[in-house]
């Protein structure tokens, strides 16, 4: 009997041991599920209060949310090609907003010819005049053009131009980058465009009068200052679309083209400078019937006042001697 009972003691001992480790990890995942619950409790109750939080608002300093309004990046801002206010999508190059510009100076053989070509290539390819003066001497005939054309046609326009009867040409084109000032503009107006409604908001919860007419002065400066950003971006925008374009068209004298070829004769050269002179004198002549008339009615004035002292004087001093 003795030797069966000592033989029962390990067996015994292995089944409380398994029993011991079974129960500690029941209590083990117990305890994880009751702090798991816990957490998911605590957050739940958190949540309310940080939503109360987020929608309070300050009753006063609104000028503080300009500065805190998201600005867009250049490049996302410019990809996307969102347009601010009333301005529309910027006409890009290849991601990009350029503003052309060329000068062209043209010597011609037939200025009133030149003159027909030009004004029908403006209206074939859709631009405007938006300048024009015109200057006739002695040596020669001229006319100044600032034309504006679509940007998507100003190399076609600037190709066609040289095709016009020419005796020379020169000309020099430009662009200028104005991506990264239209992207800030656009984000100027967007954040100005923030604090006009929260000040519009702030107007209409106002209950003090002093309260309502200074949010009225300070929305009053940033409406224009949205204005003026607008206005900016429209120029902008307008060069954008529109490329500009100088245009000198001249056509030499006869007596200027021998003179530069150098087959001008003696009579030739006499006569020339007998020209200048009469224009020199013409000139003159002008300037001085300009000055007359416009002392005239000094003149005027100053004999109907002085006739009579001049009177007086002579009579007093007949008298007195």
């Amino acid at each position: 009997m003795r030797k069966r009972r000592g033989k029962g003691w390990p067996a015994l001992a292995l089944f409380a041991l398994a029993a011991l480790a079974a129960g500690c990890s029941g209590s083990g995942g117990s305890s994880a599920d009751n702090a798991a619950s816990y957490g998911s409790a605590e957050k739940a109750a958190v949540a309310p209060q940080m939503a109360d939080a987020s929608m309070e608002k300050p009753a006063e300093a609104p000028m503080a949310e300009e500065a805190a309004a998201p600005m867009p990046s250049g490049a996302s801002a410019l990809e996307s090609g969102s347009g601010g206010g009333t301005a529309g999508a910027p006409a890009a190059t290849e991601g990009r907003m350029l503003i052309y510009k060329a000068n062209v100076t043209m010597e011609v053989e037939s200025y009133a010819d030149t003159y027909t070509a030009v004004q029908n290539l403006i209206h074939l390819s859709g631009g405007y005049l938006l300048q024009f003066s015109e200057q006739a001497g002695g040596s020669e005939k001229s006319g100044v053009f600032t034309i504006k054309v679509p940007a998507n046609d100003f190399g076609g326009f600037m190709d066609r131009l040289e095709e016009i009867p020419n005796v020379g040409i020169n000309r020099s084109m430009s662009a200028q980058d104005v991506s990264e000032e239209y992207v800030d503009l656009e984000a100027r107006l967007k954040a100005k465009e923030l604090v006009e409604s929260r000040y519009l908001k702030y107007m209409e919860q106002a209950s003090r009068s002093e309260d309502l007419i200074r949010y009225t002065n300070e929305l009053a400066a940033i409406q224009e200052e949205i204005e003026r950003l607008k206005g900016r971006m429209r120029y902008l925008q307008q060069n954008v679309d529109f490329s500009t374009i100088e245009l000198r068209v001249y056509e030499r004298s006869g007596l200027a083209l021998a003179s530069a070829n150098g087959d001008a004769t003696l009579a030739d050269r006499m006569s020339g400078a007998l020209k200048s002179s009469l224009n020199a004198l013409v000139v003159v002549a002008e300037g001085v019937m300009i000055v007359v008339a416009g002392a005239l009615p000094v003149l005027v004035v100053a004999i109907l006042l002085g006739a009579p002292i001049y009177w007086f004087v002579r009579r007093r001093k007949a008298k007195n001697e």
